[in-house]
């Protein structure tokens, strides 16, 4: 159900290695709906909601599959693009703007304070190397 929404940011390309996806089931590039953090640690996370709009994203089924991010932590990198796009939801006064600050916090710095915080939280948890796409395509969101 959140497909169209986050696409309205990513506009047909994965969040990780910016490959076309759809959001049309079915279609041979549909796009999976991926927890940025990974959803196994979500009692690490508590009280924050692991399966908030602020933490998921659109991936194709390569960076989403078995082998590649599955449950790992993405690279530094993509917690900045995260961010970014939290932010577009909460300037541009998309329906999701609310929940994303009632999530994540009023201001802009309490919001960074949160992904940073969210973030190290996995990183501990998972204590290995951070998961990179092996191919990205040139794109911009």
């Amino acid at each position: 159900s959140s497909r169209d929404a986050l696409n309205g940011y990513q506009k047909g390309k994965c969040f990780y290695c910016g490959d076309d996806i759809s959001i049309i089931k079915g279609s041979n590039t549909v796009c999976q709906v991926d927890h940025f953090l990974p959803h196994s640690q979500k009692r690490e996370h508590l009280p924050a909601n692991i399966n908030g709009v602020w933490n998921l994203v659109l991936a194709c089924k390569s960076c989403n599959g078995a082998g590649e991010k599955s449950d790992r932590v993405p690279d530094i990198r993509f917690l900045d693009r995260l961010h970014t796009r939290n932010e577009f939801y909460i300037s541009s006064k998309h329906p999701l703007a609310e929940t994303i600050i009632n999530q994540t916090g009023r201001t802009q710095t309490d919001r960074i304070s949160f992904l940073n915080q969210h973030y190290q939280i996995s990183r501990d948890y998972n204590q290995i190397e951070t998961w990179f796409p092996k191919t990205i395509y040139p794109f911009y969101f």
